[in-house]
């Protein structure tokens, strides 16, 4: 089940530095965002209702033109899709085996036997 990332708030005005954010989306949500990143000879004015995935490597930089509200979603990596898939079938399967565990030690075992 995907998250929706949290609401950031940028008063007019006010920055944002992101460093490495490449693949992060910016979603404006109400307001306008200026947004420059390293290297890009393009610069991207984003209104309510726009988004925009950061396209490259190094800092890139968000300033309000007017009080904004925006989301701010971080890509996801394989890994940790893998590593998620792998808790949801782990932590039933370890707690599983620790009730099993229990119910057949029951209070024979004793560690300082």
């Amino acid at each position: 089940m995907a998250r929706t990332p949290p609401l950031r708030r940028l008063a007019h005005g006010a920055v944002l530095t992101l460093d490495d954010a490449r693949g992060a989306t910016v979603r404006v949500r109400q307001g306008q965002l200026w947004v420059t990143q390293y290297g890009d000879p393009v610069d991207h004015v984003l209104e309510a209702g726009d988004a925009w995935v950061v396209g490259r490597g190094g800092r890139t930089v968000v300033q309000a033109q007017r009080d904004s509200l925006f989301e701010l979603a971080r890509p996801v990596s394989p890994f940790d899709r893998a590593w998620r898939a792998f808790a949801r079938i782990a932590d039933p399967l370890g707690a599983w085996l620790r009730r099993a565990t229990r119910a057949r030690l029951g209070r024979r075992w004793a560690p300082y036997v």
